[in-house]
């Protein structure tokens, strides 16, 4: 696996549940994507095609709700909306190709994964 340490991943949505995830946070991550300012640091992280990746999404915003959604990516593909300072982990597996994370009650902080 790939590991990076990336800022900033933020919102929140989901619509049965399904495709939320509910697991711990891993304490050594593939990626970590920060959500501060209202901004994902970074914006495009590149992970190992086709094996299961750590991701941690670290809110730093206080009183401010996120979550990382991973588009078309397979469920569970994206973390519960938290208020506020907070960690929360996703695992995903993703065939090689661009996907765009966003969160989801905030359109304008996206950012691509790429996995090659």
């Amino acid at each position: 696996m790939l590991a990076a340490l990336v800022g900033g991943l933020a919102c929140g949505g989901g619509d049965d549940g399904a495709s939320l995830a509910d697991e711990p946070v891993p304490d050594d991550p593939d990626v970590v994507i920060v959500a501060q300012d209202m901004a994902f640091d970074p914006d495009e992280v590149q992970v190992a095609a086709d094996r299961p990746v750590s991701i941690v999404l670290d809110n730093r915003d206080e009183g401010v709700n996120h979550n990382l959604h991973v588009k078309d990516a397979p469920a569970p593909n994206e973390t519960p909306l938290e208020q506020g300072m907070s960690r929360q982990g996703l695992t995903v597996t993703l065939p090689a190709g661009e996907y765009e994370f966003v969160c989801d009650i905030h359109p304008n902080m996206d950012g691509t994964l790429v996995a090659r």
